[in-house]
C-alpha cells in the first residue's frame, strides 16, 4: 500500500474502505478531505485538523507531482471558498506553502478577501 494511501487511512480511518479501493486517486481522499476539515473547524476538533492539514502538508512537500498538486488544487485552493477555513489559514497553513498556493487563491478569490488573508499572513503586495 501507497505512503500516501497509510497516511489518508491514519488521517480519515472511517473512510478507509473507499481509500484502500485501487481507484481511489489522491484527488478523491482531498475530496473527502476539504469538507471534514470544514467540520472540524466548525467543531473546534484540533485533534482532527492537526491530522488533516499534516497530511495536506506532508503532500505538498512530496517530490511526485500528483501528490502536491492534489494538495494545492483539490485542497489548499479551495480553503479560500468557506469562512472557516480562510480565516483560519495563518494559524494552520504556513507562510511559505501560502506564498506557493496564492496564485491559485487569486483565481478564486476577490480582492478584498485575498488582501484580508495577505494582512493575516503579514504579505503586502507591491
Amino acid at each position: 500500500m501507497s505512503a500516501w494511501r497509510k497516511k489518508a487511512i491514519a488521517c480519515l480511518p472511517q473512510l478507509k474502505k473507499e481509500f484502500e479501493n485501487p481507484h481511489a486517486s489522491i484527488y478523491s481522499v482531498f475530496i473527502e478531505l476539504l469538507p471534514a476539515t470544514i467540520t472540524a473547524h466548525r467543531n473546534n476538533d484540533i485533534e482532527q485538523l492537526e491530522k488533516n492539514y499534516d497530511f495536506a502538508e506532508w503532500c505538498f512537500k512530496q517530490k511526485a507531482k500528483n501528490l502536491w498538486n492534489a494538495a494545492g488544487v483539490a485542497f489548499y485552493e479551495h480553503l479560500g471558498d468557506n469562512i472557516e477555513t480562510r480565516d483560519a489559514m495563518p494559524q494552520w497553513v504556513s507562510r511559505d506553502i501560502y506564498n506557493q498556493i496564492r496564485p491559485l487563491l487569486e483565481q478564486r478569490l476577490d480582492n478584498s478577501s485575498l488582501k484580508i488573508i495577505d494582512n493575516r499572513y503579514g504579505f503586502h503586495k507591491v
